[in-house]
């Protein structure tokens, strides 16, 4: 099912299909079949993820509102850090338009739809513990740098938040930019929603209004 909805999202020209009903339903659906088959790929049945797992995504829409009762146009995306109830994240913030290391209520707090995803071959095996560490230890090289919606898509010295949690994975293997190679004013991007809909990410918890812990 990964594949296919990645070969065909590959084709939008346009990202105002994002936002079509058929198109949210689709993505919810895709959601349903990777709680429900998560314990049978990874070799056992076991409890689904209810709590903190470092290396993991946090995610929320397109129009969704953040903590700050703030609107997004394409939605956000972080990375649960190995400190407890901290994430790595690009944003723009009362404490400045870069990246942070910080509590996740500063700005997931009453977030709208919030949903975890975790990071896995194509085939949905489970990222190690090791690659975890790395892509949150890279996250956390690059605290205190800008952001910047208009840097290009590899530079190492600007982020924007999903730009950031893709090359935190890209650094240990797993490209999360999807088939999707959309460009505001000629500059490649990675959107929040290319990384969930990608072949190496699975939803495994969501939250709704409330946050792991």
């Amino acid at each position: 099912m990964h594949e296919v909805i990645d070969e065909n999202v590959g084709r939008i020209t346009s990202a105002e299909l994002f936002e079509t009903p058929l198109f949210k339903k689709l993505s919810k659906d895709l959601g349903k079949l990777d709680i429900k088959a998560d314990p049978y790929i990874n070799g056992e049945i076991r409890a689904r993820a209810t709590s903190w797992r470092y290396g993991d995504i946090l995610y929320y829409p397109a129009f969704a509102k953040n903590g700050n009762k703030e609107k997004s146009l394409t939605g956000h995306t972080a990375v649960l850090s190995t400190t407890s109830n901290y994430v790595i994240e690009a944003a723009k913030t009362q404490n400045g338009d870069k990246v942070l290391h910080w509590n996740v209520s500063k700005l997931w707090s009453d977030a709208a739809h919030v949903q975890q995803y975790k990071v896995t071959s194509k085939l949905g095996t489970n990222a190690t513990t090791t690659e975890r560490k790395q892509a949150v230890d890279y996250g956390l090289a690059q605290v205190g740098e800008p952001y910047n919606l208009a840097s290009t898509i590899w530079s190492t010295d600007e982020w924007y938040c999903s730009k950031l949690t893709n090359a935190q994975w890209d650094s240990v293997g797993y490209n999360l930019q999807s088939s999707n190679a959309y460009s505001i004013n000629g500059i490649i991007v990675v959107q929040p929603m290319d990384i969930t809909l990608d072949l190496n990410t699975r939803l495994v918890k969501e939250w709704g209004t409330t946050l792991p812990t």
